[in-house]
């Protein structure tokens, strides 16, 4: 792996982890790599879905966003793993390549994403989902769908806190400390395994009941 990938990779994940402590309504559920080149994420948000022939409205969504060997060069693909119903959002892709630059970060793409699910960043002229873009045409007075304002400036915000020497769980200090993907640090008493996998390590600071991979499993198509 380059250097300058690997920095790059680096320097998202701690803007990613800054992201998910003081965005409200953004969540890191899962990453992928060290440093990670996958994450999978919950964006609460009132976006839109199609379900059997109606538009109706949905205020919870799951995406992956995977940074390709061409990465920063290269745009992030990102995919929804819930339906929704938007211009420029397919079952396979989200169309931010066209407004990507190597200059953008993984925090900042995120929320431009949060802002196009709720309607306030769209294209109807160049579409993915045509329908969609019909629908915007003809309901002009319905979007956004969501008008609380999704950007968080993480420059303007404070500093985060170092983190506790000791296991985030117990306090232990004493014992080898492994860090979850939302940064708790852990020692070995304190991990657990998914129960329905029984592969995947859970961190109980963060609380889930299940590994973020079974999560996504179980959501219903």
């Amino acid at each position: 792996m380059s250097t300058v990938r690997l920095r790059r990779l680096q320097s998202d994940y701690e803007s990613m982890r800054r992201l998910a402590r003081l965005h409200p309504r953004i969540a890191v559920e899962g990453v992928t790599g060290n440093p990670p080149d996958r994450y999978r994420l919950v964006l609460k948000v009132r976006s839109l879905r199609e379900r059997g022939g109606t538009i109706e409205p949905a205020d919870e969504h799951r995406l992956e966003i995977a940074l390709p060997q061409g990465y920063p060069r290269d745009a992030p693909l990102v995919r929804m793993l819930t339906p929704v119903f938007h211009p420029n959002i397919a079952p396979h892709a989200v169309c931010v390549g066209d407004h990507w630059s190597a200059a953008e970060s993984l925090d900042a793409l995120v929320q431009r994403v949060g802002e196009m699910l709720a309607y306030q960043s769209y294209n109807t002229k160049s579409p993915l989902n045509g329908q969609a873009a019909q629908w915007v045409d003809e309901h002009p007075g319905d979007v956004p769908t969501d008008r609380e304002e999704f950007f968080v400036d993480l420059a303007s915000a404070p500093a985060e806190e170092a983190p506790a020497a000791g296991c985030s769980n117990c306090g232990a200090a004493d014992q080898p400390l492994a860090a979850c993907p939302s940064g708790h640090r852990m020692c070995p008493d304190c991990i657990t395994y998914c129960p329905m996998c029984g592969r995947r390590v859970l961190c109980l600071s963060c609380g889930a009941p299940t590994c973020a991979d079974c999560v996504t499993a179980a959501v219903p198509s």
